[in-house]
């Protein structure tokens, strides 16, 4: 009697399933950050400027798009041998709408698009596992 190991195998293709749920979560976080920034209701001040009017958020709010750059620059990019995704906006203002600065309070998008999604990434990511499994 004979007993094979295909464990690497079996390893490989849960990694392989994983990094694909990696992926749909972290294409995930970027669709929901973007949709707040675009389609989010802002109650902040109204203002014109080049004779188009624009509403802006208010503390707390994802941030009003005025030109389109923040939502331009979202981007991923994996480590497929950490297993792992980051979401990126990359404008140079990016941060300072997250978190806040000096002149101005916070307007995160990030972090909650992350907290909106992260029940569906886990559950993606142990659905493309239980799917090779099979």
């Amino acid at each position: 009697m004979s007993v094979q190991w295909f464990g690497d195998s079996i390893l490989d293709k849960v990694r392989k399933a994983a990094m694909r749920g990696v992926i749909d979560g972290t294409e995930s976080v970027i669709e929901e950050g973007n949709s707040m920034i675009m389609d989010g209701q802002k109650t902040g001040r109204i203002y014109r400027r080049r004779g188009v009017e624009h509403q802006a958020s208010a503390p707390g709010e994802a941030p009003a798009s005025d030109t389109g750059r923040l939502v331009q620059s979202a981007r991923t990019e994996y480590e497929p041998a950490d297993l792992s995704g980051e979401a990126i906006w990359s404008t140079d203002y990016a941060e300072d709408l997250e978190y806040g600065a000096a002149n101005m309070a916070p307007r995160p998008f990030a972090r909650p698009a992350l907290a909106n999604k992260k029940d569906a990434i886990t559950a993606g990511i142990e659905g493309e596992i239980a799917a090779v499994l099979k």
